[in-house]
């Protein structure tokens, strides 16, 4: 129970991780472009104030220029002029002659044509334009900058100047300086409150669309948790509902149909086991039963002297049968754990074939099978374990013996390529299903014709074969028509042709 309820927090974090790591990528997302885009927008702020502000010095410089046409009769309306603009822009606007010593500002619009000799204010006085600031001016003609003035001004300012000439020659210098601080922190208050109240308005909406759609994404995941939960208690038959959203998904889509054949596949290995041991069970249940009773009618007189030799032979033909099946099911355990070693050496083939066909002679003929080809088998050596490569054909032939009609036929056929060596074994009879084909090498599997003909078979002996021939490098193969004939094709290396 603790084991369930965490799995089940941990599929409600995922959930809410790819939720909140979403949110946390478009926060950091909105925030470094808003911090880029306030940059542009503020290196473009200040390109339009320091070209106003030019404006602003080139039209104050024009305006001194006429005045100096007419020999310097107006200079107050000049002045109120500086202090309107002054005023307006929020800057501070006055006039120096080429040497950088201020000579007009605003502060003397009511004393320059009243006074002989009129002062500009205090703050205007103590002032003195940097000997490099008013050259590069005077060479250049108009500057737009922000600057200190070399520590002059006490902050970073914007800072425009326009040259006034007369008669073709530098008169003086119209200065407008304005705090880089006035309107520029107003202006990006407010660019930043319209940028964080879109921005939030996107958070929430793309929040929305996100948790809609983690929660589909996530949706498939819960379904395979809630499958594997089911297949973990033995319940095959739940289905992973693999809809159309999952399957914009591939990696979901995959794992989805994956899963699902994996449940069908453990669905039929569970049945295969379960025929297994009712199989086993009833292959050694019945053997034993047989031994124990002819055993123990023996030793208790219930059989007579006479047909002693006669019983006993059934009870060594049990404790073969026993033998086998031990050997059988030792051997697929020794497969499956890579545990199965080869002791490869060289013989001939043909020899063991014609070998293994002698030993079912007894049972051939009781049958009255013919069997063909065996007067043409190439003489052909190959390198394996001896005892394993018998124990394939040993069993391709006993169930050929075995599945074949009476007055039936076996058929052996052999060629080469030079490299390999392809040995067919087909016999008549009435073959296997379309449907057991693909099943006829696995693993406990019998075919229901295969069940009621050979109840002495648990359904290892194709599946240990197949795993031996693999092996040695070899391949096996099966090809049937129902009611015809069935035919065992073995593909194995050769090492050398001829005796």
């Amino acid at each position: 129970m603790a084991a369930s309820g965490k799995r089940r927090r941990r599929s409600i974090s995922l959930y809410r991780r790819i939720l909140s790591y979403f949110i946390a990528i478009e926060i950091v997302c909105l925030t470094v472009f808003g911090c880029v885009l306030m940059y542009f927008v503020a290196g473009d702020w200040s390109d339009e104030q320091k070209k106003a502000l030019l404006d602003c010095a080139v039209g104050i410089s024009d305006r001194y220029e006429n005045i100096l046409k007419q020999d310097g009769t107006s200079y107050s309306a000049l002045c109120y002029s500086l202090l309107s603009v002054s005023n307006t822009t929020d800057a501070d606007i006055f006039i120096t002659d080429t040497e950088g010593n201020v000579i007009l500002c605003g502060e003397m619009a009511e004393t320059v044509d009243t006074e002989e000799n009129p002062q500009v204010c205090d703050t205007h006085k103590a002032m003195k334009i940097p000997g490099e600031i008013y050259t590069s001016v005077l060479a250049d003609g108009t500057m737009a900058t922000v600057g200190d003035f070399g520590g002059l001004l006490g902050e970073d300012c914007f800072v425009s100047a326009s040259v006034a000439q007369k008669d073709g020659e530098a008169y003086g210098i119209v200065f407008a300086i304005q705090s880089s601080r006035v309107g520029l922190r107003p202006y990006l208050v407010r660019f930043f409150r319209i940028y964080f109240l879109s921005a939030m308005g996107l958070l929430v909406l793309t929040s929305l669309l996100v948790y809609v759609a983690s929660y589909n994404i996530t949706k498939p995941l819960r379904e395979m948790v809630e499958a594997t939960k089911r297949y973990a208690k033995g319940d095959f038959s739940y289905k992973i509902n693999v809809n159309n959203k999952s399957r914009t998904v591939s990696e979901f889509y995959e794992l989805s149909v994956e899963l699902d054949s994996m449940a069908e596949d453990l669905e039929a290995l569970e049945n295969s086991r379960s025929n297994f041991v009712a199989n086993v069970s009833h292959e050694l249940k019945t053997p034993m039963t047989t031994i124990s009773g002819f055993v123990d009618g023996i030793l208790d007189g219930t059989i007579d002297k006479e047909h002693e030799n006669q019983y006993l032979k059934i009870v060594s033909e049990e404790v073969k049968r026993l033998s086998r099946l031990i050997s059988s099911m030792l051997n697929m355990s020794k497969m499956e754990a890579g545990q199965l070693k080869i002791n490869p050496v060289k013989f001939n083939l043909t020899q063991m074939i014609l070998g293994i066909f002698i030993s079912f002679e007894q049972k051939i003929e009781a049958k009255s099978i013919t069997v063909k080809g065996l007067d043409y088998l190439l003489s052909v050596y190959i390198e394996g374990d001896e005892d394993m490569i018998s124990q394939v054909f040993y069993n391709l032939i006993d169930n050929a013996v075995k599945f074949t009609d009476e007055d039936g036929e076996i058929s052996v056929d052999m060629s080469t390529d030079g490299e390999y060596i392809t040995t067919s074994i087909r016999n008549t009879g009435k073959g296997i299903d379309e449907e057991d084909m693909s099943h006829v090498f696995e693993r406990f599997y019998k075919g229901d014709k295969s069940r009621s003909l050979d109840t002495k078979s648990v359904g290892l002996g194709l599946f240990i074969v197949k795993n031996i021939t693999e092996l040695h490098n070899g391949e096996i193969s099966v090809n049937s028509v129902s009611g015809k004939y069935t035919e065992f094709t073995v593909k194995l290396k050769v090492k050398l042709i001829g005796s």
